[in-house]
């Protein structure tokens, strides 16, 4: 162990699980505050994310796609000639 940081620091660096326990926690309590604001951008910033994310997928399996079927649909070429 490092000295001088807190146990909470070292963990949140080393280990993913935690770091998305942590931000669970963090949304809910702001959705149990009850702040009709707050609720409001949290919402709109899930549907961001969702959206870029889902925008992506999206484009990333269409890149995919496209290299295999222009992969497999090329025609060898000609024998006899020069590549």
């Amino acid at each position: 162990m490092v000295s001088g940081l807190p146990r909470v620091v070292l963990q949140s660096a080393t280990d993913p699980i935690y770091n998305v326990e942590q931000i669970i926690e963090g949304f809910t309590q702001v959705a149990q505050n009850g702040d009709p604001l707050s609720l409001v951008l949290l919402a709109v910033g899930g549907l961001l994310t969702a959206l870029a994310a889902g925008g992506f997928g999206v484009l990333a399996v269409g890149g995919l796609g496209s290299a295999i079927v222009r992969s497999i649909a090329r025609s060898p070429p000609p024998e006899g000639e020069a590549q």
